[in-house]
């Protein structure tokens, strides 16, 4: 028989093909599917065994979607796999998706410390940490990886729109991104924008190293610490609060990256720091900060000025200028467009 059906191969399907029938048996032993002209298929429990419910779920006259295995097994039935089929079909649609450029929606099935676990097309997918949205990404200090998968449990079951970055059938890999999407729609309201721009915005979150701010819905633009104000600010948290609105002027526009600056809005006290301080002038500050390249001195609410490391010789700086004490101090140089002063402690 199997050599009969081999010589007539030409009006048959050809192994790995999908085939399309109906259910007209379901036993324990197997399940058996009527392809029309190409005769009697069968699909074995093992299809099963990593999914017992799409074989609970299957009844008498359902219409399948198979991968022919087989021409004539041992049993003489066309061997099938629904999985197969499932799995070659779901790829195909894949590619439709990502060659159209198509958002769709994903559930969260599951998480790990790089990302979230998701499933397109019943094909399992990741989407990393990077490709997550500006409002979903867990900015957690240090990149504590514990504390980041803490934060990204409360995801799980939740459906996320994404579109597909990149993916492989003979590997098993699919990348999507949520990124993608808002990276897109950021790209269109950037073109409007333009660098010196002042625009208004409300904070979303303010971090150790600045402060979080949305401009629209697809916007997100980023004061750093250093844009804040003039004067030295250790604690972003202290001059802004979530929920701010905010005024700021776009000092730089890097692909869908604003920065922005509260400071630039007001005088640079920089332009007259000549004014009122020369080379040579004994004066006195605060001591804001100890850093390995110095103590750093405030002279003013907007100047601060630097006593380098080397000129403690032997001595820590800690000790011989604490933070928060008052010191004595020289002027050695003034740099007003790199808003640098080089100062000299005085006994």
């Amino acid at each position: 028989m199997k050599e009969l059906l081999l010589k007539e191969e030409f009006s048959l399907p050809k192994v790995g093909q999908i085939v399309a029938g109906v259910v007209i048996s379901i036993s324990k032993a197997n399940v058996l599917v009527d392809l029309g002209s190409a005769g009697i298929g069968i699909v074995y429990p093992g299809e099963f065994y990593d999914s017992p419910d799409r074989m609970r779920a299957l009844k008498l006259g359902d219409s399948v979607t198979t991968m022919l295995l087989d021409l004539e097994n041992s049993d003489g039935y066309r061997e099938l796999s629904l999985k197969a089929a499932q799995l070659t079909t779901a790829w195909q649609r894949i590619k439709e998706i990502k060659d159209g450029d198509q958002v769709i929606t994903t559930t969260i099935l599951n998480i790990n410390k790089g990302g979230l676990i998701v499933e397109v097309e019943g094909v399992q997918g990741f989407l990393p940490l990077s490709q997550l949205s500006a409002e979903h990404y867990p900015r957690v200090e240090g990149g504590d990886t514990t504390k980041i998968v803490q934060v990204l449990q409360k995801f799980k079951g939740q459906q996320f729109r994404v579109k597909i970055l990149d993916f492989s059938e003979e590997q098993v890999k699919l990348i999507v991104s949520e990124r993608a999407i808002q990276e897109e729609a950021a790209r269109e309201e950037i073109s409007k924008l333009a660098v010196g721009q002042v625009v208004t915005g409300t904070i979303t979150e303010v971090t150790d190293f600045g402060a979080f701010v949305k401009i629209s819905d697809s916007l997100d633009g980023l004061i750093h610490s250093s844009e804040i104000a003039w004067r030295y600010i250790e604690n972003p948290r202290e001059v802004l609060h979530q929920g701010d609105s905010v005024q700021a002027k776009i000092i730089s526009l890097d692909g869908s990256r604003v920065s922005l600056s509260i400071k630039a809005l007001s005088p640079d006290p920089w332009l007259t720091v000549e004014q009122t301080y020369v080379v040579g002038q004994k004066t006195s500050g605060k001591v804001l900060k100890i850093r390995p390249n110095g103590v750093f001195v405030q002279l003013s609410d907007e100047i601060v000025g630097i006593i380098p490391t080397t000129d403690f010789g032997d001595k820590n700086p800690n000790e011989v200028a604490p933070v928060d004490s008052t010191c004595s101090v020289s002027i050695v140089s003034i740099d007003a467009k790199d808003h640098k002063l080089v100062l000299k402690l005085e006994a």
